[in-house]
C-alpha cells in the first residue's frame, strides 16, 4: 500500500469486497447535490442496484453512434439531446465528484441537463450519469491512445474501509472497475474513442 494525496492506496481487490463501500452523496434540492443524491455512482446496496438498472437500461437504448466531433456531442446526438449542452455536461463534470471543486455554474448547468432530460427522477438522473460520466472518461482514453499509453482513463477511485477510513482505489489493472459499481458504459466509450484521430 502506498500513500496518495495524503490518502492510502489499495488495490483494486477491495472493489469486490462489499465491506468496502463507497461515500454516500447528502441529499440536496438541486444542482449537482442533487443529481449525485440521485445517480448509482455515491449508493450501495439495493439503491445502487436499482438506479443501476436504470443506467444500463439508457447504454442499452443507445442506438447507432454518429460522429458529432466530441465524444459529448456524439453521445448527446444519440440521446437526442441538444449538442449545446456539451458544456453544460463539462461543468458538471468538473464538479461532480464530492472532493472536486463546487461552482455555482456547476449547479446551474447540472439543474438544465437534468430539465432536459425529463426533470427531477431517478430517470432522468440516469440520463444525465451516463453523459457526465462518460464526459471526462472518454476525454481521457482518448489521449490514452493517442500517446500510446495502456494507463487507465481513471487511475483512481475511492472507497470507504470496514474501519471508515476513506482509501483511494487503484484501477491500473481494472480500467472500468471491478465488482457492483463496475463501470456499465465500457462498450459505449470504446465506441465513442473510436471517433477520434489515430
Amino acid at each position: 500500500m502506498a500513500e496518495d494525496g495524503g490518502m492510502r492506496s489499495v488495490s483494486s481487490d477491495v472493489l469486490e469486497d462489499p465491506t468496502y463501500t463507497v461515500s454516500a452523496a447528502p441529499s440536496a434540492s438541486s444542482g449537482v447535490g442533487w443529481l449525485r443524491g440521485a445517480v448509482p455512482r455515491f449508493t450501495d446496496g439495493d439503491t445502487h442496484g436499482r438506479r443501476r438498472a436504470l443506467v444500463v437500461n439508457v447504454i442499452d437504448r443507445i442506438g447507432a453512434v454518429t460522429d458529432e466531433g466530441t465524444p459529448t456531442r456524439s453521445l448527446l446526438a444519440a440521446l437526442g439531446l441538444p449538442a449545446d449542452l456539451e458544456a453544460d455536461v463539462a461543468a458538471v463534470a468538473i464538479s461532480y465528484q464530492p472532493h472536486f471543486p463546487q461552482t455555482e455554474e456547476a449547479d446551474l448547468a447540472a439543474d438544465r441537463l437534468v430539465a432536459a432530460c425529463g426533470g427531477r427522477s431517478e430517470e432522468a438522473a440516469a440520463i444525465v450519469c451516463v453523459l457526465v460520466q462518460a464526459h471526462g472518461a472518454t476525454l481521457a482514453l482518448i489521449e490514452e491512445r493517442r500517446v500510446g499509453s495502456s494507463a487507465p482513463p481513471v487511475p483512481f477511485t475511492r472507497r470507504v474501509s470496514p474501519s471508515g477510513e476513506e482509501l483511494v482505489v487503484d484501477l491500473g489493472d481494472a480500467h472500468f472497475g471491478r465488482g457492483t459499481h463496475r463501470c456499465p458504459g465500457e462498450h459505449l466509450a470504446l465506441r465513442l474513442a473510436d471517433f477520434a484521430p489515430a
